[in-house]
C-alpha cells in the first residue's frame, strides 16, 4: 500500500478524527489518504490549523476523539510557529504533521535551500515541542503511536512530524514496517518521583498545622480526575482556586469557590489567596502572571506547597516554596485526600469558609470604577450579563490576551459542565477565532461562544470564511474599541498618552464590522447598551448558525481592578502585591477584608 495511506491509517488506530489543514503539493499524498479516512476541516491560514487542533482536542478531553494539523512545506510550517509555540506553553496536546521536499534534495547542508519550499522545519520547531523529526523513510504504525502518546502523556506538548514528499508516495508492505518496534530518538518522557515517607509526613504536618489552607487547581490537573473526586473534595472542605487554564473545573456558585487569582484577576480571589496560610498549588505552574511581578509578596502570611510534574518548573526560585513534590498533579492530590480525609479536619476549615464569602460580598466582581462610560457599553457589565444567559452545554471562548479577556476572567460566571478553553501563556491576539473553530466543530451539538477584541479578530478574520462554509454555531462577540486598547492603556500610563499603533489615527485600520460580517453572508448586530434589552441579538444568540455581536466599547475603557506598576530610574518595572490593586479601597473595606494581614501589607 502507499505510505501515506499507512500513515494515515495508523493515525486514525491512535484515535484521531480530524484534521485541520491547508493544502500544499508536499502534503498532496496524505491529503488524498485522510479525505476518506477522517474528516478533513480546511482552513485559510496554516497558524488556524494548529490552534484548531489544539482546542479541538481540549474540548474532547473527556473522551478520545483526536484532531491533528496538517500543512505543507516551508511557509506552512513557519506559518504554523505561534500554534505550536501556544500548545507547548500550556502543555496541551497537538499533532503536526508537515510536508518536507524529497530525499535527494535534503541531504546538502551547505546551502539555504535546494527543494522547492525546503526550509529546515525540524530545527525550528524543536525547541517548542517534545518530540521533532524530518522523516527521511517510512516509520511503523507502533513508532506512530508512540509518538502520538507522547504528546498526550506525562507534561503534555506537541510533536512535530515532517515527512518528505516521495516518502509517502512509497510503496511499502504493512507485514514488514509493522514487524520494525525500535522508537525514533530519545522521545520518552521524563522519569516522575514518587512521594517519599518524608514527603507524606511533611505534607501531613502541614495540612494538620493549616487553619486557612487553599488548592490552587492548574490545568495541568487532570480534569476527568478532578471532576471524580469533587464530591470527595466537599466532604474535606478546603476552598479552591482556580487559574484562568482550569476555570471551568469549579462552578462560580460553589461553596468552595475561591475565584480565579491573577495579576488581571479577581480583587476578591486576590483577596482571599494572600491571607492563605497555606496554598496547595495542584497542576498550577505558579507564573509570574499567577503570583504577581512581585513575586516575594505571593502568599506572604502563609506557606506554599507546589505539586508539578515537571521538575523544571519545581527548580524555578520564584515564589519561594515550602514543600516541592515532582509528581503527576492527580497523584498529589490523591495522596492529600487519602491522608486528610483521616484528619477529620472539615470542621476546622469552616470559618475560613464564611470568611471567604464575606470578602466576595464585600468586593463585588463588577465594580463601580468599570462605570466610565454611560453611553457605550460597559464590558464587566455585558460580560455578567452573558454568564447568566449561557447555559451549562455552551463551550466559550475567551480569546488569550486584552481586554475583552481580561473582562472575562474577571466577571463570567462559569458553570459546571461549561467548556472555557483559553491560551495565556502565549497570550497571542488572533487566537480566538481559530480555537472557536476548533470547538465548534468538537461541539457539534452545543454553542460556541467567543469573546474576542476587535484587533485580535482582525488578525485572524479570514476565517470567517471556514465558519461559514462549515455552518459552526458559533456566537462572536467582539469588543469594538477601535484597535489595540491594552497598548493604548499602556502608553498613556507610562508614556503620557504619546499614542502610536494602537488605533485608526494613530495607523491600525480596522473595517466596518456590520460590513464585512454581511460579505461572509453571517448575521451581525450592534450593541450598545446592555444586552438583556437587545431583542435582536437575543434572537441571534439563541438561534442555530453563526453570529456576530459588535460590541461598542469607548476607546479610553479601563480595565479594573488590576495591579499596577512603576518603572523606576534603572529601567525595571516594580509592581504591587497582588491583592493591592487599583483602584485602591476605602480604609474601613481594607480594614475589614485583609483580616489576617499585617498593617504594613494592608496599602
Amino acid at each position: 500500500m502507499k505510505y501515506s495511506d499507512y500513515f494515515i491509517e495508523s493515525l486514525a488506530k491512535a484515535g484521531y478524527t480530524h484534521c485541520f489543514f491547508v493544502g500544499g503539493g508536499n502534503v498532496m499524498h496524505l491529503l488524498e489518504s485522510a479525505r476518506t479516512r477522517m474528516e478533513c476541516i480546511a482552513v485559510v491560514h496554516e497558524v488556524s490549523a494548529g490552534i484548531a487542533a489544539e482546542y479541538f482536542n481540549a474540548a474532547n478531553r473527556e473522551n478520545n476523539n483526536r484532531a491533528f494539523a496538517l500543512v505543507t512545506a516551508g511557509p506552512g510550517i513557519t506559518n504554523l510557529v505561534t500554534a505550536i509555540a501556544g500548545s507547548w506553553l500550556e502543555s496541551r496536546e497537538l499533532l503536526i504533521v508537515g510536508g518536507q521536499a524529497r530525499t535527494e534534495f535534503m541531504n546538502n547542508s551547505e546551502v539555504r535551500q535546494v527543494g522547492h519550499q525546503q526550509i529546515n522545519g525540524k530545527s525550528i520547531i524543536e525547541p517548542i515541542s517534545k518530540y521533532s523529526e524530518t522523516l527521511l523513510k517510512p516509520i511503523s504504525e507502533s513508532e506512530i503511536s508512540h509518538l502520538c502518546n507522547l504528546s498526550k502523556s506525562g507534561r503534555k506538548g506537541p510533536v512535530f512530524l515532517e515527512i518528505c514528499l516521495d516518502v509517502t508516495a512509497m510503496e511499502v508492505s504493512p507485514d514488514d514496517l509493522n514487524s520494525v518496534t525500535n522508537v525514533l530518538g530519545s522521545s520518552t518522557a521524563p522519569f516522575i518521583g514518587e512521594l517519599t515517607r518524608e514527603q507524606v509526613a511533611s505534607l501531613e504536618k502541614l495540612l494538620a498545622e493549616a487553619e486557612r489552607p487553599l488548592f490552587l487547581v492548574g490545568g495541568g490537573l487532570d480534569f476527568s480526575f478532578f471532576k471524580k473526586n469533587l464530591n470527595h473534595l466537599h466532604s474535606l472542605g478546603i476552598p479552591i482556586a482556580t487559574t484562568w487554564n482550569a476555570a471551568d473545573y469549579l462552578d462560580s456558585e460553589d461553596p468552595l469557590f475561591a475565584g480565579r487569582p491573577n495579576t488581571y484577576g479577581m480583587r476578591w480571589a486576590n483577596t482571599v489567596i494572600q491571607q492563605s496560610d497555606l496554598v496547595i498549588a495542584v497542576g498550577a505552574r505558579l507564573g509570574l502572571q499567577q503570583t504577581g511581578f512581585n513575586w516575594e509578596s505571593f502568599v506572604p502570611v502563609g506557606k506554599i506547597i507546589r505539586i508539578d510534574i515537571d521538575q523544571h518548573e519545581l527548580d524555578v526560585p520564584h515564589p519561594n516554596s515550602d514543600l516541592s513534590l515532582n509528581i503527576d498533579s492527580k497523584e498529589g492530590l490523591e495522596a492529600i485526600l487519602r491522608f486528610a480525609a483521616e484528619l477529620n479536619i472539615k470542621e476546622k476549615f469552616a470559618s475560613w469558609l464564611e470568611f471567604i464569602q464575606f470578602v466576595r460580598h464585600e468586593l463585588p466582581t463588577v465594580e463601580k470604577a468599570t462605570y466610565q462610560f454611560s453611553e457605550y457599553v460597559n464590558p464587566f457589565e455585558l460580560v455578567d450579563e452573558l454568564g447568566g444567559l449561557l447555559s451549562k452545554e455552551d463551550s466559550v471562548i475567551p480569546c488569550s490576551s486584552g481586554g475583552s479577556y481580561t473582562s472575562m476572567m474577571q466577571a463570567f460566571s462559569q458553570k459546571q459542565g461549561q467548556l472555557m478553553t483559553n491560551n495565556k501563556g502565549l497570550a497571542s491576539m488572533g487566537y480566538g477565532l481559530a480555537g472557536a473553530i476548533g470547538t465548534a466543530v468538537a461541539n457539534r451539538s452545543g454553542r460556541t461562544i467567543l469573546v474576542e477584541g476587535d484587533g485580535g479578530f482582525a488578525q485572524n478574520l479570514q476565517e470567517l470564511g471556514t465558519v461559514k462554509v462549515r455552518d459552526l454555531n458559533l456566537k462572536m462577540f467582539i469588543f469594538s474599541n477601535l484597535g489595540y486598547a491594552s497598548i493604548r492603556v499602556s502608553q498613556k500610563a507610562y508614556f503620557n498618552g504619546a499614542y502610536i499603533g494602537c488605533d485608526e489615527a494613530t495607523g491600525v485600520g480596522l473595517p466596518d464590522w456590520i460590513q464585512l460580517f454581511k460579505a461572509f453572508n453571517i448575521p451581525a448586530a450592534e450593541i450598545t447598551s446592555n444586552l438583556l434589552g437587545n431583542i435582536e441579538a437575543l434572537e441571534l444568540l439563541n438561534q442555530k448558525g453563526p453570529a456576530a455581536f459588535i460590541v461598542n466599547i469607548h476607546p479610553d475603557q479601563s480595565y479594573l481592578p488590576k495591579v499596577t506598576s512603576k518603572i523606576y530610574s534603572d529601567g525595571k518595572m516594580r509592581s504591587n502585591p497582588i491583592h493591592l490593586m487599583d483602584p485602591p479601597l476605602m480604609a474601613e473595606i481594607s480594614e475589614s477584608v485583609f483580616r489576617f494581614l499585617p498593617a504594613s501589607l494592608k496599602e
